[in-house]
């Protein structure tokens, strides 16, 4: 006989999310304080849902998002990070669970639905055997140092070429702390901001001092601020989520005048050794831009031969809403010169290429 099943719909305001995450295998980006933290153009009202059949647990943080121009319809889409679906094992259970989100998503009339999954916990398995696994499809890879090898082990798994550029920036002088005060919270800001734009990345990707104020007192002490210095001066700067025994590299930056002696490699070999010391047991590096295995993952590839498959997931729910949506952006885009068979974004009504 089947235990009753219990759904619940959560917000970031409630207990409740925290305690029911403590019932399974999680990452810091499936916390309610991850979720309202914000920004990166993520748009939309933090939710999770929750569904319970007995000691059974399966939660899915997202956004709910509403579309322009279409009042009722929605999108659920994923945080800025990995994060996806959680949950207790057990194909039948998860299939239940699966059934019992795509109704309540249906009742809150989303069209789409968009998760990026965590390469740590691998949670893409959450689907595995359900309906929804014909949504999921791999895009990369990630990269992580293993923190629990001795230090000479994870000294020697960097690259060559990379022991040698470390060793030349000790050499002129590079040393990095960690900023326990944030004194240099507008450092950090003004070095990121000057990398965002040399990169010409989209405006709603690059913070500021606000969002830093509340990357810092959301997470309370697993935000951490790491300094690279040149003598006086600020070389590379990096934003670090500690949780439970992971490190998360979140955002870093050079400052120009200091590319040259490459400061943003000691700096991750420094937060790395920090880790190891403190009996942290990884430090997730993350991977390419938009999971590609570009000369981004090529760089942290480097420092450890550990990588995870990248998944993403997507699911159209209204069939008929999508394609009337996505019929009229393809209108748009013709008198743009752009043709339908370019365009590979999700949902594809929001493909915008003012912004892509």
């Amino acid at each position: 006989m089947l235990a009753l099943a219990r759904v619940k719909v959560l917000r970031p305001g409630s207990t409740e999310w925290s305690e029911v995450l403590t019932r399974v295998r999680h990452d810091v980006y499936h916390t309610p304080e991850y979720h309202s933290i914000g920004g990166f153009g993520q748009e939309g009202e933090q939710q999770a849902f929750a569904y319970e059949e007995g000691d059974l647990t399966f939660l899915w943080p997202y956004l709910l998002t509403p579309i322009a121009g279409t009042p009722g319809y929605h999108d659920a889409t994923s945080v800025y990070g990995y994060s996806g679906p959680v949950g207790s094992a057990g194909k039948e259970f998860l299939a239940r669970a699966w059934a019992a989100l795509q109704e309540h998503w249906r009742s809150q009339q989303v069209v789409s639905v968009f998760t990026r999954f965590n390469p740590l916990l691998g949670n893409f398995s959450c689907l595995e055997g359900t309906p929804a696994e014909a949504g999921i499809r791999e895009c990369g890879s990630t990269v992580s140092i293993d923190l629990t090898l001795p230090a000479e082990v994870q000294k020697n798994q960097c690259h060559r070429s990379l022991r040698a550029r470390i060793r030349k920036g000790r050499e002129a002088g590079l040393v990095t702390v960690e900023d326990v005060a944030w004194t240099h919270l507008d450092d950090f800001v003004r070095v990121y901001q000057y990398t965002m734009a040399r990169l010409g990345s989209r405006p709603e990707y690059v913070v500021d001092h606000d969002w830093v104020n509340r990357f810092r007192r959301t997470l309370g002490r697993s935000a951490r601020l790491f300094v690279t210095k040149h003598e006086d001066s600020v070389a590379s700067v990096i934003l670090v989520m500690d949780y439970g025994q992971v490190l998360h590299s979140h955002l870093t930056a050079t400052a120009p005048e200091h590319a040259v002696i490459s400061p943003s490699k000691v700096m991750l070999d420094d937060v790395r050794a920090w880790g190891a010391e403190r009996g942290y047991r990884s430090m997730h590096l993350g991977g390419g831009l938009g999971g590609r295995e570009d000369s981004l993952f090529q760089f942290k590839r480097q420092y450890s031969p550990m990588t995870h498959s990248f998944r993403i997931g997507s699911w159209i729910l209204n069939e008929p809403i999508y394609r009337e949506l996505e019929a009229q952006n393809y209108a748009r885009l013709a008198a743009a010169g752009i043709q339908p068979d370019q365009i590979t974004y999700f949902p594809s009504y929001r493909f915008n290429p003012a912004v892509a």
